[in-house]
């Protein structure tokens, strides 16, 4: 049965999403009738899709054959009845009802791309002066700018891959990786007013401006201008999401494009550095625990001791962060997480993700 995006707008977290996000989501959804007695879904099996009780009665049935009955009138049906995965419980139709199931993965994707778009939350960018990084309030979130301290035609004539490894994103990545990226960029010769990227499509490159000058337009807020040397575009592959603003070259010039298998490969890949429950106390006391999904997300199941700052929101509070700390990042945001990681390495912070990180919740 096809879903009634007013259907969607009763659970969590998509009454949070703005109207366009739902549309995706009702396309990766479906309305299923189960007759009473049947099973819905079975614990501890990794299940490709979230549950949701539109209409009726459910009983929860955990290992210890314990039952738990939940109704689509209780507050508690606003969340998936099996948000975990592996569920810890087995789903059986007390009455006959109806349950929306939604494509866990590509909820995942959805909730990425909606806290990527511009108009949510201001961005912050990266900038390296004197050595050491500064933050700069910008209101696009994917594209990295490196302070022009010099004339502008002294910059055109500056290395840019010099530049590029003057960055924090490539304080991470190791030397031979380094080396095998400089081998795959591609070079692109633009012309003014030429369009490098524009806002909606796939992500497929991502782009270090290595001559002329450019903009990026967001749908809302303000153009940015980038320089020789700026990269942008790395968001969407992380995230795997679609572009959030298009770049328009400003005068003629020429781009050094490295596609998305190669980036996650060389340059992605490095920057996730994962860690288990267990071995947190080996970053004592310096470490802060971050989820970053929404927070009727976070209020519902979250690590022990973990702070909730949503992406959306982490984006403009970089700068406040201890550049002294080490930030372990909750696995449970997804592509979000990822997102997250990205941001703050490239901005000169240390972050991990937290493997498994439904462990940590209170039992």
């Amino acid at each position: 049965m096809s879903v009634e995006k007013s259907t969607l707008f009763k659970f969590h977290p998509f009454s949070e999403l703005a109207p366009e996000y739902i549309e995706r989501i009702a396309n990766a959804s479906e309305l299923h009738s189960v007759a009473k007695g049947k099973i819905v879904f079975q614990r501890g099996k990794s299940l490709p899709n979230l549950y949701y009780l539109v209409d009726g009665d459910i009983s929860l049935v955990d290992a210890s054959f314990e039952s738990a009955s939940l109704s689509a009138q209780d507050a508690a049906s606003q969340f998936a009845l099996n948000e975990l995965n592996p569920s810890k419980a087995s789903a059986v139709a007390a009455s006959n009802v109806t349950v929306l199931a939604v494509e866990r993965r590509q909820l995942d994707l959805i909730m990425a791309a909606s806290e990527s778009s511009p108009e949510l939350e201001v961005s912050v960018s990266g900038n390296l002066v004197g050595g050491s990084m500064v933050t700069e309030e910008i209101n696009y979130l994917d594209a990295y700018t490196i302070e022009q301290s010099q004339s502008q035609a002294a910059v055109e004539q500056q290395d840019w891959m010099s530049r590029l490894l003057d960055s924090p994103l490539f304080n991470s990545v190791p030397a031979a990786n380094i080396q095998k990226l400089f081998t795959r960029f591609e070079s692109v010769s633009l012309e003014a007013g030429e369009t490098i990227v524009e806002e909606g499509q796939e992500g497929d490159y991502f782009y270090v401006l290595a001559s002329g000058s450019a903009k990026v337009i967001p749908a809302t807020g303000d153009i940015v201008p980038l320089e020789t040397g700026d990269y942008f575009g790395e968001e969407a592959l992380v995230g795997d999401t679609t572009r959030n603003a298009t770049v328009l070259m400003t005068t003629k010039g020429v781009a050094m494009r490295l596609s998305k298998g190669d980036f996650i490969t060389l340059l992605q890949e490095p920057l996730f550095r994962y860690v288990e429950l267990e071995q947190l106390p080996d970053f004592e006391p310096q470490l802060e625990i971050l989820d970053v999904r929404l927070p009727v997300e976070h209020r519902h199941f979250s690590v022990r001791g973990s702070k909730n700052i949503a992406l959306r929101k982490l984006r403009s509070q970089l700068k406040a962060l201890d550049p002294g700390l080490t930030y372990v990042i909750t696995d449970d945001g997804g592509s979000r997480s990822k997102v997250a990681v990205q941001l703050m390495v490239q901005s000169g912070l240390s972050a991990v993700i937290l493997n498994n990180s439904n462990r940590g919740y209170p039992q």
